[in-house]
């Protein structure tokens, strides 16, 4: 059976001390966590907060379904969240560049430069945090077993990525395939 063009995941991470996020359990409770939360994502608890209670990736408040990522499998293209940053960052350069040319020509004050360039740049960041749920991620972007994992299971099932230092250096991902 061939893997899918695109999927929708749902996460939680289980992380530990030593792995490069903030999460201070060691290694075996993180191991024993995950597959307590494997067992309750198998049952009949709800994913969603499952992500709010044990992942270590940040949630925001109000998310309806965190941990939710949009994939693109290999050799699929298409707009993604980084081609999206790519612009963004174009976008940013030039508005620096203008304002640079203004503040050389006397139109502006330097000052009111940086404030200008600031209230630019938070903007970008809105656009760049919408766009992070809605549009989806290339597979290559992602730790190969979250790809490896989330492409191979079935709409509604649950998989889990082990620790691996190579194929998922942050810890375990109990994923859960949307759609």
């Amino acid at each position: 059976m061939s893997e899918p063009r695109e999927i929708t995941i749902q996460h939680v991470l289980i992380s530990f001390d030593d792995a490069p996020t903030e999460a201070t359990r060691t290694l075996d409770e993180a191991q024993a966590l995950a597959e307590t939360v494997m067992n309750q994502a198998q049952g009949d608890h709800d994913f969603s907060d499952l992500v709010r209670e044990h992942s270590d990736d940040p949630v925001k408040p109000g998310d309806e379904q965190p941990g939710t990522y949009r994939l693109l499998n290999h050799d699929v293209e298409g707009m993604t969240f980084a081609s999206f940053v790519s612009e963004l960052n174009l976008r940013a350069s030039e508005k620096e560049k203008e304002l640079i040319q203004l503040v050389q020509s006397g139109e502006m004050p330097p000052t009111e430069a940086e404030s200008e360039m600031q209230s630019f740049v938070e903007g970008l960041q809105a656009e760049a945090a919408h766009a992070s749920a809605t549009l989806p991620h290339p597979r290559a972007a992602m730790v190969p077993a979250f790809g490896d994992v989330g492409f191979g299971l079935a709409v509604g099932e649950v998989g889990v990525a082990s620790f691996d230092e190579k194929a998922s250096p942050f810890g375990w991902h109990v994923i859960k395939r949307l759609a």
